[in-house]
């Protein structure tokens, strides 16, 4: 994307932020095995991370995207939306990206 804008994918291929996580495969998918208490903290510190980096970057707009449960979604939100100036879900589909927030 542009200079200040950026995609956060929620996916498990995101290693970065599951780092520290257990991910298997099963049924040639991804699964996180890690329980959802656990894995909120550490995806949070993750993202922390992630975000300040992009933030340093100069990204000023953030789109949320990618497969993965709605807890994660709302971790990373919270971790967000008062960092960028503009956050947008896209699920993929063709209608494209959706405005969140706007600041």
């Amino acid at each position: 994307m542009n200079n200040n804008k950026s995609v956060f994918d929620l996916s498990l291929n995101n290693n970065a932020l599951y780092e520290g996580c257990e991910i298997q495969e099963v049924a040639g998918r991804l699964a996180l095995m890690t329980k959802p208490n656990e894995g909120a903290n550490i995806v949070g510190r993750n993202a922390n991370k992630i975000v300040d980096e992009l933030v340093k970057d100069g990204v000023e707009e953030i789109t949320l995207s990618g497969a993965m449960a709605i807890w994660a979604y709302l971790v990373i939100f919270h971790i967000v939306v008062h960092r960028f100036r503009k956050v947008y879900y896209d699920d993929g589909k063709a209608d494209g990206k959706v405005l969140i927030a706007a600041h």
